[in-house]
């Protein structure tokens, strides 16, 4: 297993006392990780989260996680509570496979964030059980729930992630800035290899490249001749990840190499993935995959047949009772059952909802990295 280590908890300091709004700071197209509640359906920006990483909140009395992992696109929720114990979730201070390590405050176990899997310490070996949530923008989410709330930026400075991002983002854009990048992971591979010099090590420290980090800042300014401290919930934090040059960070490990060896050749590395895990079995669907399907698939995953919707906006997936859905001429409503069904929502048009299953979102690489090449939709017998 592939580690980066070396960064402190205040590198990213998540949230622990989450405060909401129905105002929003952001755009219209703007995605957000809602939460449908009987106390009523609570929005977690992708801007924020992908600041903050963590949003340790409570719902209708159940202790719920928010997480996202910007290097690898993972926005997923979780249930808190192992064995009746509820956990306290903040920045592990690693990076796994190109993924956010999670560390618990009370046992001080570390989790990994996509898989809610404990990988180390008193818990390891156990699962974080995931929350019902989805994937939406905010102009579809405040159409549908106009008194829903919206988690609001915490009253803080910059933090040092913000920094790093802004200013990786900046130095990729200039010519000059990309080879002081190039440079300096290069330097940090070959620092790997010299402890190793035939494949480097599995864990590789960061806290080098961290103590070069406030020059790479000072340089992005002089460069640019740009004032560093407006740095904030902006674009750029989000722009350097979401490139399908660049996998985690920048291809220090894994990603690419195993993508072209095993990924599929009709989804790209950072294709959104919607998971799907019933009880031992993982299934990926791919947006290009659905579409290509008229937005629809029925099929079983861990012997529960579920049905999953592609919108213009959103996917979907909900357990199907038996019936055979085909497409309307509206891209978000679905026929089946002498009734029309949102694809958002699971509602039909003649008072019935379809039950939500329980899903995440990922990159594709990532999704192949946790689950194998053969665990997306259509699998492989």
């Amino acid at each position: 297993m592939q580690v980066i280590e070396g960064f402190d908890t205040e590198f990213i300091p998540s949230i622990a006392e989450p405060a909401f709004e129905r105002t929003y700071f952001g755009e219209h197209a703007d995605d957000l990780l809602v939460i449908d509640a009987k106390s009523g359906a609570r929005a977690y920006p992708e801007r924020i989260l992908n600041i903050h990483h963590m949003v340790n909140d409570i719902i209708s009395r159940t202790p719920v996680l928010v997480s996202y992992c910007p290097l690898c696109g993972s926005a997923v929720a979780y249930d808190r509570r192992i064995d009746g114990q509820t956990l306290t979730f903040e920045f592990g201070g690693k990076i796994v496979e190109n993924n956010l390590v999670m560390r618990d405050q009370e046992t001080g176990s570390e989790w990994k964030q996509s898989s809610g899997e404990c990988i180390r310490g008193e818990l390891a070996g156990t699962n974080l059980e995931l929350h019902p949530a989805r994937m939406t923008t905010w102009e579809a989410f405040h159409a549908a729930h106009p008194s829903g709330v919206v988690l609001q930026r915490p009253n803080t400075e910059p933090t040092l992630f913000q920094q790093f991002a802004g200013t990786t983002t900046g130095l990729l854009e200039h010519p000059a800035g990309r080879e002081v990048m190039d440079a300096a992971f290069s330097l940090i591979r070959a620092a790997n290899l010299a402890r190793n010099p035939e494949t480097g090590t599995e864990t590789v420290n960061i806290r080098p490249f961290l103590r070069l980090l406030q020059g790479m800042v000072e340089l992005r300014s002089w460069i640019s001749e740009e004032n560093e401290t407006g740095i904030g919930y902006k674009s750029d934090a989000m722009a350097v990840f979401q490139r399908e040059d660049t996998f985690g960070y920048l291809a220090l490990h894994g990603g690419p190499r195993d993508w072209e060896k095993r990924g599929p050749s009709d989804i790209s590395s950072k294709t959104n993935v919607l998971g799907v895990t019933v009880e031992d079995e993982a299934v990926g669907f791919a947006r290009p995959r659905i579409e290509t399907a008229d937005g629809i698939v029925m099929t079983r995953v861990g012997g529960t047949d579920i049905v999953v919707f592609a919108t213009d906006e959103e996917l979907n997936a909900f357990e199907n009772p038996g019936f055979e859905f085909k497409p309307t001429n509206d891209p978000a409503l679905f026929e089946a059952d002498d009734a029309q069904w949102n694809g958002a929502t699971g509602e039909s048009d003649d008072g019935r909802t379809l039950s939500r299953v329980s899903t995440s979102w990922t990159y594709a690489y990532a999704w192949q990295t946790d689950h194998g090449a053969t665990s997306f939709y259509p699998t492989e017998s």
